[in-house]
């Protein structure tokens, strides 16, 4: 059950639809919003930053770290006020802070006693998925406690939900949540599996949600599972992806796993991931 819902925030267009989609799931559920916006001490500790205003012409205040550090707090002020704005719009308790660090950092510590992080994200699609690799929502996703919900889109659609399953643990967490999330938001659940040798995983998937008082299409599929999870997503008008941050290799836990990087990199919806 949502009840507590973390969602970051800069100011910026991304950051906004995290925002809104924050703001109705909250008033859906009659959950509280708390707001964070980080002031990133790596920006204050580059030395590039600190002398650029010099080579530049700049104003001066922008020599100083404590100059800096007031702008980008300012803006994370701002930002709060956005969100708490869009809140009273919508009946919604919320809570804002400013703090300093490193941004996933902050991010996952402060999300702690939370139910849910809400992370929005750019609409169009990056040629390049490395520019996930290291980003934060790949640093947040990787480490916090709570599931994290990347969108896109502004608010919650009336589509199906996807569960795209693979066997592997978070992928069986995914699973009991999918369920979950197909019930409380009144969705159909459609379930997905890609594999060569699918039907083992179907039936383990099938044996788990046979049991829940829901319908479910199920559906198999071959080729790159992250390609294939969100060409299902559109095909099918999924307004919703859940599935596992990460796959069976432990490998892919030093970096974003290949999957979940393919499938942020294509989804037509916003996406669930569950450690």
């Amino acid at each position: 059950m949502i009840k507590r819902i973390l969602v970051p925030t800069n100011g910026g267009e991304a950051a906004a639809r995290g925002v809104s989609y924050a703001v109705a799931l909250a008033a859906r559920f009659k959950a509280h919003v708390i707001g964070l916006s980080v002031v990133d001490v790596r920006l204050l500790e580059n030395p590039f930053v600190r002398d650029i205003a010099t080579g530049t012409g700049t104003p001066p205040f922008l020599n100083y770290p404590d100059g800096i550090a007031d702008v980008l707090e300012g803006r994370g002020h701002a930002a709060l006020a956005a969100l708490q704005a869009e809140c009273a719009g919508a009946g919604v308790s919320c809570e804002g802070s400013v703090a300093a660090g490193v941004v996933p950092l902050v991010i996952v510590e402060q999300a702690e006693l939370t139910d849910l992080i809400v992370m929005g994200r750019v609409t169009h699609h990056r040629e390049r998925m490395e520019e996930f690799v290291g980003s934060t929502t790949e640093s947040v996703a990787r480490h916090a406690s709570v599931p994290v919900l990347v969108t896109g889109a502004p608010g919650p659609g009336g589509g199906a939900c996807l569960a795209a399953y693979d066997g592997s643990a978070h992928a069986r967490n995914a699973l009991r949540s999918a369920a979950e999330v197909a019930v409380e938001w009144g969705m159909p659940l459609r379930l997905l599996v890609v594999s060569d040798e699918p039907q083992p995983l179907l039936d383990e998937a099938r044996g788990y949600l046979q049991s829940h008082d829901l319908p479910v299409e199920y559906e198999t599929r071959t080729g790159k599972p992250g390609e294939q999870i969100a060409a299902c997503a559109a095909d099918c008008g999924a307004t919703l992806i859940v599935m596992g941050a990460f796959g069976h290799m432990k490998l892919r836990e030093l970096v974003v796993g290949s999957t979940t990087a393919q499938t942020l990199h294509r989804a037509p919806c916003p996406v669930l991931l569950i450690r």
